[in-house]
C-alpha cells in the first residue's frame, strides 16, 4: 500500500553556519600532551576502576544508575533536538547560537510527530485486519497444543516481516525460558564479563578515551546520534501445568432405574454455514481448564449463579447441598469461584451452563432467530474456560511467585492443598443439555426468586421452555465423569523489541494468542488489531524513525488457562520490569460487540481519552470514540454511580495486565469493544466464536478492529516519543478520594465503624498525595515552558528535570505495592486495586480495607489496614517530590 510520504527536498545549510576555525598551535600541542598521557595510562587505567565493579554481574538485571542517567539524558537530548528541528522550518532560529550541520546524506529524515500519528491512523486497514484475523481463526489453537505452537510461530513470522527482521524459520529464535538467550533477547547482552568485571572495566576505559578524543578533536558528527539497533523477534518457552480432556459424560437416572433417562451430548452442533464447526465440535471438547480429574454422582441442586450469597441462602432455606451435584449459571462471579463455592458448601461436583438470561434482548423467546440464521444464541453453544481460582493467584498453579522453567525445582505437588484449582470435578454444558436437568427439579425445594430486583427480573431465561428454577434437590441421580490428563506442558510467548534511544524506559503492548476454540473474538480480534499496530510501526521504522523509548511487543500464551504466559514472564523478569517499564497497554478482545470501553489505571485515563478523541467512531463517523463513550455511557455498576462526565473504570483481573498492575505495580490499560444487551449474542469460548460469526454478526466491516488498533497505536506512540511521560498522577490522587468514599458507602458502614477504624486519617493521607501531585504538576508546567522556549533556558538542566519527573511518574503506581501482599492472597500486592476475593474478574478498590469490612466483618483488621494505607499514601506523596 502507499506509505505516507515524507516532505521532499534537501535541507540547506543554516545561515548561521560557519566552518570551524583552526585552533592556535599552543592548543594543539596541549591536545597532543593529553592524548599521550591517555595512551600511557591506558594499560593500567582499567584497574583504577575495579573498586566499584569487582562483583560479578552474571545475574544482574539492572545497570549502574549514573550510567543509566547519562544514557537517558543523551537519548532525551537526541530526541529533543531531532524533534524540534523536524518541527521547525528554521533550525538556526529555533536554537540561536547552536551551529548545525545537515544530516548525513545516507540518513533518512525522520517523520515529525504529526506524520508519525498520521501513519498510525492510515496504515491499519480493514482488509489487512480481516486477513490477519482469518489467518489465526482457521484452526483451533488451545494452549500447549501443536495448533498453539504453530500459531505462536505464525505471529513470529508476521512480526519479522512487518518489522524488517530477517526470517528465522520455524526453529530459529525459539528459546527456553531462563537461558542466556532468552534473557539477552529482552534485556540485551551483559556489559561486563563476570569474574572481577575485567571486561566491563576495559570497555569503560575505552569509552572514556573515546569521549576525550571526541572532545579534543571535535570528532562528534552533529546531527548524528549513532545508528539505532534493529528490532528483534523471538519465542520464549515456559512449562506450566495444563490439562486436557480424555473422556467425559453426564447422565440423569431416575430412582431404581437401570439406565439413564437422559444422556447429555456435551457437543456443540455442526452449523453448515460455519465451516469450522464441523471439525470443531469433535476437535475442541467442552471442558474446564484445570478442572479436577474424577467422577461424582448424587442428587441435583440448582444454585443460581453460584455466588456465596446464593449458596448461603439455600442453606438458610434448609436446602441440603452436601453430597449433591450443583448446577449453576454462568454470569456474575468468575466460573472458577462458582466451583470453589460449590465445593466449600459440600457439593461433590459442579455443572456450569449458559442461560439465555445473560443474552439481553437477543433471545429466541423474543422472536430472534438463533445462530447462524439470526443474532440469538445457538442452543448447543458451550462456554469453555478455566476454573483456576484467579483471585487467589494467576499463572502456573504449581509455581506461584517463580517462573515455570523446564527444570523448575520448586513445583508444588498436583494434589497440594496450596494450589489454586478446584478439588471437585466440573465441566460446562449448553442450555440445550441443561434443560432436562433443570426441569427435573420443578416443584422440588424452593423456587429461586429475588424480590429486591423488581417484578420484571427473571431468575433465568428458560421459563418459556418449561424451566421453573427450583432449587431441588431432585430425586434423580446425576452422574458426571470428567477424566482429565494433567501434565506439565510447554507454552510459547512470542516477543519483539523495538529498541529506543532509552533502554531503561520501556512501554509494553500485549495481547494473547491462545484460544479455547478458533477465537475470532477472543483473542484474535485483539491479535488482528496488534498486527495492524506492528505494521504501522514497521512503516515508521522504514521512514527513519527511532522511538525515544524502547517498545516491547508481546503475544502471550495460555492466557485462557489463567493468564499463565504473561504471569510467568512477569515473575521471570520482575526486577527488570519494575525498574524499566513505564506502562503496559493491553488488548484482549478488540471486538465482541459495539460498546467501546476502557479500563485503566486512573493515571492513564486522560491519555486514552485524548487518543479516543482523535479516532472516529466507525459506526457513526461524525463523532469520535470519546464522544461515543460520553453519549452512550457504560453498564458497569461501579461506573453508573459516578457523577463525572466520562467513566473509565478500574482494572480487576481476567486478562494479561494483571501481573503488571497488581503484582509489579506498573500502570496498565485494557481497551476494546464489548457486547451490549441489544447486540448479537457473542458466543464466548464456543466453536461459534469463529470467522463466520465475526464476518456476519461481530464486525462485518472490520472497522472496529481498525479503530482499536488506532487508539492503542496512538497511545503507544505517545508513550514511546513524548519527552514527558503521559501519566497523570493528579487524576489518580483525586480518584483515591473516591475510593475512600466507596468504603464509607458500604451498606455495613456506620458512624461507629468510622470512629473505630479512624478512616479520617486516610482522608488526610490522600490530601498529602493530592498536594504532592499538584506540586509535580507545577514542575511539569515549568519544564514544558522551558522546552517550548529553549533559548530561555539551559536545555541540559531542563532535560535532567525531565528525567527526574519521568522517574517519579514511572514509579508512582509501584508506590501502592507491598511485598507481603493482600491478606489471604499474598501474590496480589497492590493495596489500591485488586480483583475481588469472591469476584474473580471484577475490581475491588482499597481491597484489603474493603474486604476486611465486607467479607471478614473485622473492624480490628480494618483499623490496622487504615494505618497501613496511611503509611503507603504518605510514601507515595514523598515519592512524588523531587
Amino acid at each position: 500500500m502507499e506509505k505516507y510520504p515524507l516532505e521532499k527536498g534537501t535541507e540547506a545549510l543554516p545561515l548561521s553556519y560557519a566552518p570551524p576555525q583552526p585552533k592556535p598551535a599552543a592548543a594543539s600541542k596541549a591536545k597532543w600532551a593529553v592524548v599521550i598521557a591517555l595512551i600511557l595510562l591506558s594499560a593500567s587505567a582499567p584497574s583504577l576502576l575495579s573498586h566499584s565493579h569487582s562483583h560479578s554481574h552474571a545475574n544482574s538485571q539492572t545497570s549502574h544508575p549514573s550510567w543509566r542517567d547519562a544514557t537517558a539524558l543523551a537519548g532525551y537530548r537526541a530526541a529533543y533536538f531531532e524533534t524540534s528541528a523536524a518541527e521547525s522550518s528554521d533550525t538556526a532560529a529555533a536554537f540561536p547560537g547552536r551551529p548545525h550541520l545537515p544530516p548525513h546524506h545516507h540518513h533518512k529524515k525522520p517523520p515529525t510527530t504529526k506524520e508519525r500519528e498520521h501513519t498510525m491512523l492510515t496504515v491499519p486497514t480493514a482488509e489487512s485486519a480481516r486477513n490477519a484475523s482469518h489467518s489465526f481463526t482457521a484452526v483451533a489453537h488451545i494452549a500447549g497444543t501443536e495448533g498453539d505452537r504453530l500459531s505462536a510461530l505464525r505471529v513470529k513470522s508476521q512480526w519479522e516481516e512487518l518489522l524488517g527482521v530477517p526470517a528465522s524459520g520455524p526453529d530459529g529464535n525459539v528459546f527456553e525460558s531462563g537461558t542466556t538467550e532468552s534473557r539477552e533477547a529482552l534485556m540485551g547482552k551483559r556489559k561486563c564479563s563476570g569474574k572481577g568485571g575485567k571486561g566491563h572495566r576495559a570497555r569503560k576505559w575505552g569509552a572514556i578515551k573515546k569521549r576525550w578524543f571526541k572532545k579534543l578533536f571535535g570528532m562528534r558528527r552533529r546531527g548524528h546520534w549513532g545508528a539505532p539497533k534493529k528490532p528483534t523477534v523471538w519465542v520464549d518457552t515456559y512449562y506450566p501445568l495444563l490439562n486436557y480432556p480424555v473422556s467425559h459424560s453426564l447422565t440423569l437416572t431416575p430412582p431404581g432405574a437401570t439406565s439413564p433417562s437422559f444422556v447429555a451430548s456435551l457437543l456443540e452442533d455442526e452449523v453448515p454455514e460455519d465451516s469450522t464447526s464441523k471439525e470443531g465440535r469433535f476437535d475442541v471438547p467442552t471442558f474446564h481448564g484445570l478442572s479436577k480429574n474424577g467422577t461424582a454422582s448424587g442428587q441435583l441442586v440448582y444454585a443460581g449463579r453460584g455466588n456465596r450469597e446464593e449458596f448461603q441462602a439455600l442453606v438458610a432455606a434448609g436446602v441440603e447441598i452436601k453430597g449433591k451435584i450443583a448446577i449453576v449459571q454462568y454470569g456474575g462471579t468468575f466460573r472458577g469461584l462458582k466451583v470453589k463455592n460449590a465445593g466449600e458448601f459440600g457439593a461433590l461436583g459442579c455443572i456450569v451452563y449458559t442461560d439465555p438470561a445473560e443474552d439481553g434482548e437477543m433471545t429466541a423467546e423474543n422472536g430472534y432467530e438463533v445462530y447462524p440464521d439470526g443474532p440469538a444464541r445457538q442452543p448447543s453453544s458451550v462456554q469453555r474456560g478455566s476454573v483456576q481460582y484467579l483471585s487467589m493467584y494467576p499463572g502456573d498453579p504449581l509455581t506461584p511467585f517463580t517462573p515455570a522453567y523446564k527444570n523448575a525445582t520448586t513445583r508444588l505437588p498436583r494434589d497440594s492443598t496450596e494450589i489454586n484449582v478446584p478439588d471437585i470435578p466440573s465441566f460446562p454444558i449448553s442450555f440445550q443439555d441443561a434443560l432436562p436437568l433443570l426441569k427435573s427439579l420443578n416443584g422440588k425445594g424452593v423456587q429461586m426468586r429475588d424480590e429486591t430486583k423488581g417484578p420484571e427480573w427473571k431468575e433465568g431465561g428458560l421459563g418459556y421452555l418449561g424451566v421453573e428454577y427450583w432449587s431441588g434437590p431432585g430425586e434423580d441421580i446425576v452422574e458426571m465423569v470428567n477424566i482429565m490428563d494433567d501434565k506439565v506442558t510447554p507454552i510459547w510467548n512470542t516477543m519483539a523489541v523495538i529498541p529506543g534511544r532509552l533502554s531503561d524506559e520501556v512501554v509494553i503492548v500485549g495481547n494473547h494468542n491462545d484460544a479455547w476454540t478458533f477465537g475470532a473474538g477472543d483473542p484474535n480480534s485483539g491479535t488482528a488489531s496488534v498486527h495492524e499496530i506492528v505494521k504501522a510501526l514497521g512503516v515508521l521504522l522504514e521512514q527513519g524513525w527511532t522511538p525515544l523509548r524502547t517498545i516491547v511487543l508481546a503475544s502471550w500464551d495460555a492466557e485462557e488457562y489463567g493468564l499463565i504466559g504473561s504471569t510467568e514472564f512477569g515473575e521471570d523478569f520482575g526486577a527488570w520490569l519494575k525498574e524499566k517499564t513505564v506502562a503496559y497497554l493491553n488488548v484482549d478482545v478488540s471486538v465482541a460487540g459495539t460498546a467501546y470501553g476502557i479500563g485503566a489505571s486512573p493515571s492513564l485515563a486522560d491519555l486514552f481519552k485524548d487518543v479516543s478523541n482523535v479516532v472516529p467512531d466507525p459506526d457513526q463517523l461524525n463523532r469520535t470514540l470519546l464522544t461515543k463513550m460520553v453519549e452512550e455511557g457504560g453498564e458497569d455498576d461501579d461506573l453508573v454511580e459516578r457523577s463525572d462526565e466520562l467513566k473509565i473504570g478500574p482494572l480487576g483481573s481476567g486478562s494479561d495486565f494483571t501481573v503488571f498492575l497488581q503484582h509489579l505495580g506498573i500502570a496498565s490499560v485494557n481497551v476494546g469493544y464489548s457486547r451490549k444487551r441489544t447486540d448479537p449474542v457473542y458466543h464466548y469460548h464456543s466453536i461459534y466464536d469463529s470467522a463466520h460469526w465475526m464476518d456476519k454478526f461481530g464486525d462485518s466491516t472490520f472497522n472496529r478492529h481498525v479503530a482499536v488498533s488506532q487508539v492503542l497505536g496512538l497511545a503507544t506512540l505517545r508513550f514511546a516519543d513524548s519527552l514527558l511521560l503521559p501519566i497523570n498522577v493528579t487524576a489518580y490522587a483525586n480518584e483515591l478520594s473516591y475510593y475512600v468514599s466507596k468504603v464509607r458507602n458500604l451498606p455495613s458502614f456506620t458512624s461507629a465503624t468510622e470512629s473505630t477504624i479512624q478512616l479520617s486519617a486516610l482522608d488526610d493521607a490522600v490530601a498529602l498525595v493530592q498536594k504532592a501531585a499538584a506540586a509535580l504538576d507545577v514542575e511539569i508546567a515549568d519544564v514544558e515552558a522551558a522546552l517550548a522556549n529553549p533559548h530561555k533556558s539551559c536545555i541540559h538542566k531542563t532535560l535532567k528535570k525531565v528525567r527526574s519527573i519521568n522517574k517519579r511518574l514511572q514509579q508512582f503506581e509501584g508506590g501502592f505495592i507491598t511485598e507481603e501482599g493482600l491478606p489471604q492472597r499474598p501474590w496480589y500486592r497492590s493495596r489500591a486495586v485488586a480483583p475481588g476475593r469472591y469476584l474473580g474478574y471484577g475490581a475491588t478498590t482499597l481491597p484489603a480495607l474493603t474486604e476486611s469490612l465486607t467479607l471478614d466483618h473485622n473492624t480490628t483488621e480494618a483499623k490496622l489496614e487504615v494505618g497501613k494505607l496511611v503509611d503507603i499514601f504518605e510514601g507515595v506523596a514523598k515519592g512524588l517530590k523531587a
